[in-house]
């Protein structure tokens, strides 16, 4: 057994480093035989792309990525063997549980190749229909490379399974491949078959070539599409946020005469929820009710959370009594929504009867509920309640706590400005047989600049960080630790870190710039921070309103007046909007200078559009009064403040 399990291993390998073309293929060119304008180019990178929301993991198992080589309820002729019809019993029986082991389906595989007469193809698509229940994708396309070898007899449901485990192992360049050969052998693939090639495009983030291989599938008339075909399309126009199309396919579907379930609406629901766009979600919940069509708790699931982020708790409690109504129960996903918005909220008490309440369901709180408790916690500045959590309910429940769980004690205490209390967390991690990820070691990095220890900063950075090898900096991090390095005057030290950054192939973002340039302007290096904002078009960077407003506020501290002033006219131009912080900047920096006329017309302006004067501003007013209450415009500028 053992030996016929490394022959497998062996295939599987083979298989990974050589595109399974067969001898029917068309090379490497993978042609899909669609029309003359449409190529998948199989040279392609192929990127993976999982489900990462918890709605769209329930989802996809609500219209299965596995093609179906038979109907539930079906009946095929058994072999009037008894050996023969014993093991098709089994396989039927298989085809919908998977194998207890590996092996076993191994076992049965060798069995069914020395069977004479062989069984037919419908008991072979059963053994892959079983591989691919038990997520051994890799083995079922051994498999089938071993039936195409042996001339097994196939069908366009073996070769719809082989590109189902193809496009789950992120390898949809050898999918469209096989669909090549499989038209070249004069197979007509089917909804099912093309269904799953569209999932497999989405799933590795190509959701426009899935729209145009469906676009292309009815312009052609090649299928007709079927509620599964059109909810995979909907799907990935949602996970591209394009919900207009995606309503406008909706509707198009149910023009055709193709009538949308369940999960259709979810994933609209879903997506219009995570767009904050929950009126026209609930709008949705009431169409389908309506039509008949009952929702489930992966519907109401998404309405609680978009519900949840505008902390609109009696509509949440609503459709709580609505599903209670129902009779569908809320499950863990569901509660952890909860408890999550609750101590979002601060609302500890009401996220701990939420856990009771779970409880008492026959829900089993895991490590996602008690970490939302505990971010609860210490967004409340109770971090010693949180740790007590960790060390005293999880660990009752026999809850294994996460990187997470640290993560978050860990930014309680670095808010607190308990570093060192942080740091004995951090180093606890590895005895937890736990990593710490790149938002720990960021996490310590600013606790220890927040309490100004910035020379033990420094030394974290280079000898926990820089050597890591394993630590892939980002955005952020460097962000954090720039900004620390410039609030301590190692401007040097900051811009030689950049240097380095930029060399290590790591792409600043507009928030990186933004903090070297306040961190160059307010250390006296205004030049440098002027020239890094006059290259930013350069680097294909757009300024943002914080940026504009630091180098207006870098212009006034220089008194280059006529400077922040045309600044601040051409970044309207530009498309940015002033916003409060901008104008009061501004208006401070004509204080400051005597331009007591051009602030008053600023200020005028700044009232207009709803803004109003910050406490910076009315102090530097006021000081400007007692020191020179004669001078008119100031009284003029008094007037407009306390009238």
């Amino acid at each position: 057994m053992r030996k016929m399990t490394m022959r497998r291993a062996f295939s599987v390998s083979f298989l990974r480093s050589n595109p399974l073309l067969l001898s029917h293929s068309s090379g490497n060119s993978a042609v899909v035989a669609l029309d003359n304008h449409y190529y998948y180019n199989s040279s392609s990178s192929s990127s993976s792309c999982a489900f990462t929301s918890t709605f769209h993991v329930y989802a996809i198992s609500h219209f299965s990525t596995n093609p179906n080589p038979f109907k539930p309820n079906s009946t095929f002729p058994y072999s009037s063997n008894p050996t023969h019809a014993k093991l098709q019993q089994l396989l039927l029986e298989k085809s919908k549980s998977g194998f207890h082991k590996l092996d076993d389906a191994l076992a049965v595989f060798d069995k069914m190749l020395h069977m004479k007469p062989l069984l037919p193809v419908i008991n072979f698509n059963q053994l892959l229909a079983a591989l691919v229940k038990m997520k051994e994708h890799s083995v079922a396309v051994s498999l089938f490379k071993d039936m195409c070898v042996k001339s097994i007899s196939l069908n366009i449901v073996t070769f719809s399974i082989a590109i189902n485990c193809f496009c789950h192992l992120n390898r949809v360049d050898y999918a469209f491949s096989l669909l090549a050969g499989t038209i070249k052998r004069g197979f007509h693939p089917d909804v099912v078959t093309y269904t799953t090639l569209i999932r497999g495009l989405i799933s590795q983030d190509n959701p426009a070539e899935a729209q145009l291989l469906f676009t292309n599938l009815i312009r052609f008339k090649l299928i007709q599409p079927d509620v599964v075909t059109y909810t995979t399309v909907i799907d990935g126009l949602c996970k591209r946020g394009n919900i207009s199309t995606a309503v406008t396919l909706f509707r198009y579907m149910e023009k055709k005469g193709c009538q949308p379930d369940t999960v259709t609406y979810s994933t609209l629901i879903d997506c219009l929820c995570k767009l904050r766009l929950v009126d026209q979600a609930l709008g949705l919940l009431h169409e389908m009710t309506k039509k008949g069509i009952t929702p489930n708790v992966i519907t109401y699931s998404s309405l609680i959370q978009g519900l949840c982020d505008f902390n609109r708790w009696q509509d949440v409690n609503q459709l709580l009594s609505e599903m209670n109504t129902r009779n569908i129960s809320p499950d863990a996903y569901t509660f952890n929504i909860l408890v999550d918005a609750y101590g979002k909220e601060g609302m500890i008490n009401d996220a701990e009867d939420v856990i009771e309440f779970m409880i008492q369901r026959g829900q089993h709180p895991d490590v996602v509920t008690y970490n939302a408790l505990m971010d609860g916690y210490c967004l409340r500045g109770e971090v010693d309640k949180a740790l007590a959590v960790l060390e005293t309910t999880m660990k009752r429940r026999g809850i294994v706590p996460n990187t997470r769980t640290y993560n978050i004690l860990i930014n309680g205490y670095c808010k607190k400005f308990k570093v060192d209390r942080a740091v004995d967390l951090f180093q606890q991690l590895p005895r937890e047989g736990l990593s710490p990820t790149v938002y720990t070691y960021t996490t310590i990095l600013q606790g220890y600049f927040l309490t100004g220890r910035h020379v033990e900063a420094r030394k974290f950075f280079k000898e926990k960080m820089m050597l890591n090898k394993a630590l892939t900096l980002n955005n952020i991090t460097c962000s954090i630790l720039l900004h620390g390095l410039c609030q301590n005057r190692f401007v040097v030290e900051a811009l030689s870190f950049f240097d380095t950054m930029l060399s290590a192939g790591l792409i600043p973002n507009i928030c990186i710039y933004s903090t070297l340039i306040d961190g160059l302007s307010k250390n006296g290096h205004l030049e440098k921070a002027r020239s890094l904002f006059d290259n930013l078009p350069l680097k294909g960077l757009r300024p943002d309103v914080k940026t504009y407003t630091m180098m207006i506020q870098a212009y006034c501290h220089d008194g280059l007046l006529n400077d922040a002033n045309e600044l601040f006219l051409k970044m309207e131009a530009n498309g940015c909007l002033p916003n409060d912080v901008t104008y009061n900047t501004l208006i401070r920096g004509f204080f400051h200078n005597k331009k007591y006329n051009e602030a008053g017309v600023l200020i005028d302006e700044m009232c207009a559009r709803g803004f109003s004067a910050d406490a910076s501003t009315a102090s530097a007013l006021l000081d400007l009064l007692k020191s020179q209450e004669q001078n008119p415009a100031l009284l003029a500028l008094r007037k407009k403040f306390l009238t």
